[in-house]
């Protein structure tokens, strides 16, 4: 996610929490102008906005073509979501089926989003490799995950879960190649990358937060209590240079701390979290407008022990956390095991 009008995953993420309901109205009146208007900077409106509406996507003619395009999708997704919960249905109905838009880009034969011409043909010097010109400060193999809305979508365009889940594991274990096509020089995104042993992973810039957390979704779930665990100890250190890249507005340390706490929000604008591994034995977070405390404990925390055996809110066993039970809860207990269990075929 970069370039696109991400305050609405903000907004949208209020509006499902119910952190704001008497604003809900006027925000959603924000969103949908912003939705409508044309702005070249994509300050106050939308850069492409013709093309988008007219193709559902946009083409070659623009820079960064692919990540405006991801992010449009999720945006119409978070309009959607807001509207629904208003009651506005015929504005939920046609932004709903605008966040499909990223569909247009999937190339079934590379298995990568890709930029597409005004006339559809995919642009023919490809290489998933590249960074920039279609794509914002990452390359198709990142960018390609960037459905952070429609994941179970992403998967059926992928051919399914074992494909999806090779993709994942091709993106953690490549090596962490980059081409400057698109920049004509190399910026420090790609730096930071290439100087890291985590394959594609790219966790130092924003495009990528969410990919180790997309294991949950593969044949795979417990890999993504070992890429946490792992990335928290040896790509960030209590030290003048705390950080694998530069620390955007603190998104960086937001990513830290959520992956800290066992869960993080993977869609911005759903009202649930995936789990991840918890970092202390115990912690509490106040929850103010409930008054009351959310103790957090991690059974079995032991350094070799990476893995997450199983997960309880309060006494039910839960592998996601949904917000409305996280804020009722008294507990939330993670116990850890040395093996991970069986891959998931489901």
């Amino acid at each position: 996610m970069m370039p696109g009008t991400l305050l609405d995953g903000i907004i949208a993420d209020s509006a499902c929490k119910d952190m704001a309901p008497d604003l809900e109205e006027e925000l959603l009146q924000a969103m949908l102008e912003t939705a409508s208007k044309t702005d070249p900077l994509g300050i106050n409106g939308r850069h492409g906005l013709a093309q988008y509406q007219e193709l559902g996507y946009l083409s070659t003619d623009h820079h960064e073509s692919v990540s405006y395009t991801l992010d449009y999708a999720y945006s119409d997704f978070c309009i959607a979501s807001c509207a629904e919960k208003l009651g506005q249905n015929d504005i939920a109905e046609t932004y709903r089926t605008a966040s499909q838009n990223y569909r247009h880009l999937f190339d079934a034969e590379t298995d990568y989003m890709r930029a597409r011409d005004n006339r559809g043909n995919f642009r023919p010097d490809f290489s998933p490799y590249s960074w920039g010109r279609d794509y914002a400060e990452c390359s198709a193999i990142q960018a390609t995950l960037g459905v952070l809305h429609d994941i179970p979508g992403l998967i059926q365009l992928m051919g399914g879960k074992e494909a999806f889940s090779n993709y994942l594991l091709k993106a953690c274990q490549d090596a962490p190649l980059f081409e400057t096509t698109g920049y004509g020089y190399e910026i420090h995104e790609m730096s930071e990358m290439a100087t890291a042993p985590f394959g594609q992973l790219a966790i130092s810039n924003q495009p990528s937060f969410h990919i180790p957390y997309l294991f949950r979704y593969s044949n795979y779930p417990d890999y993504t209590a070992l890429l946490i665990k792992t990335l928290r100890q040896k790509a960030f250190h209590p030290s003048w240079q705390a950080y694998p890249g530069d620390e955007d507005n603190g998104s960086l340390s937001a990513w830290y701390i959520w992956s800290a706490l066992g869960f993080y929000p993977i869609c911005p604008g759903k009202p649930s979290y995936d789990l991840g591994i918890p970092l202390f034995n115990h912690l509490r977070i106040y929850l103010a407008k409930e008054n009351k405390w959310l103790d957090i404990h991690t059974e079995q925390n032991h350094s070799h022990f990476n893995f997450v055996k199983e997960c309880r809110l309060d006494t039910t066993l839960v592998s996601t956390i949904q917000h409305q039970d996280l804020l009722k809860a008294e507990q939330l207990t993670f116990t850890l095991g040395w093996l991970p269990s069986q891959p998931s075929t489901s």
